[in-house]
């Protein structure tokens, strides 16, 4: 999917703009990092352009959040995993872009419910196992791995669960992304109609 000029500002501003939202109060991991980064995958392509972009907003609501919440809780020892991890759900986002023979609305579904799923899955399992890794909290043994992973899951007992915060959080911000995205595009067209119609008007006689 070739990206115009208008659909990489409008793709960037709505990728900044969740990633902003991050600084409104949520559950544990109800946030827009994973959709947003599928959504730049998928919007733009493999082009370094799809990867700068969430990474950028990323970068720029960790400054914010570390800014208003404190530099100890925005940047941690295993933060680059976080960002390992936002390139890879790049990349699978950018993996669903349509064929010429696929329709663009069936990618998208499949993106949000498939891609997002293994995102949720694929970012739970990296960063966790960054915390056992280098946390120092569990020793490096698999019995270890699964203490982690099974106290990254009672980490939600603060606020929803694994399947919604982690899962289902990303099939909503998708969602209201690709949608907003939608009417943006159709509006561009059918000004680019409008306009090219009252350039082409026969002169009244």
């Amino acid at each position: 999917m070739k990206s115009l000029p208008r659909t990489f500002a409008s793709v960037s501003l709505l990728i900044l703009a969740a990633a902003v939202s991050r600084l409104i109060p949520h559950w544990p991991n109800f946030t827009p990092i994973l959709g947003m980064s599928l959504f730049g995958g998928y919007m733009l392509g493999r082009g370094w352009k799809s990867y700068i972009v969430p990474l950028t907003a990323l970068a720029i609501s960790d400054v914010a959040m570390g800014i208003i919440l404190g530099w100890d809780y925005a940047f941690h020892a295993t933060q680059w995993m976080v960002y390992l991890t936002v390139i890879a759900i790049t990349f699978i986002g950018a993996a669903f872009q349509p064929g010429q023979t696929t329709h663009r609305l069936s990618s998208a579904l499949k993106m949000t419910f498939i891609g997002g799923t293994i995102a949720g899955v694929l970012f739970f399992l990296t960063t966790n196992f960054a915390v056992w890794m280098l946390g120092g909290l569990y020793p490096l043994t698999l019995q270890g791995l699964l203490q982690c992973y099974a106290a990254g899951l009672a980490f939600y007992r603060d606020g929803g669960n694994f399947f919604l915060n982690g899962i289902a959080s990303t099939w909503l911000t998708l969602g209201a992304l690709l949608a907003v995205q939608f009417i943006i595009e159709k509006t561009i067209i059918s000004n680019q109609i409008l306009s090219f119609g009252n350039k082409h008007k026969p002169f009244a006689r």
